[in-house]
């Protein structure tokens, strides 16, 4: 399932123009720190990466749709954005690929 993400996420970021700097997946959340142009909203961009990335994993894996979702989305309607504008690029990187991502 992470290889199918990780390919739904590049052609997301690449249909919109948008740039992964870093993605990292856990077992119940994704860090992603995006460049993107201005005139994407943070919402229009998570909205974007979950809605294309949901569809085609669900179309791709039918058995997890029953088993776990009861028919429902893949992905929870809430996320976090933050931007990079207090930090640099590379601290933002090296939090995600340095933090933990075994569920709480």
């Amino acid at each position: 399932m992470e290889d199918d993400v990780r390919e739904l996420f590049g052609e997301t970021a690449d249909h919109f123009g948008h740039e992964i700097l870093a993605l990292e997946i856990a077992d119940d959340h994704v860090h992603l720190f995006v460049q993107c142009d201005p005139k994407h909203s943070p919402a229009d961009i998570a909205r974007q990466f979950k809605s294309y990335s949901g569809k085609h994993l669900l179309e791709r894996n039918p058995e997890i749709r029953e088993s776990y979702f009861w028919g429902g989305g893949f992905w929870k309607v809430g996320y976090y954005v933050g931007t990079t504008g207090a930090v640099s690029e590379e601290v933002v990187e090296r939090y995600i690929e340095e933090t933990e991502h075994a569920p709480e």
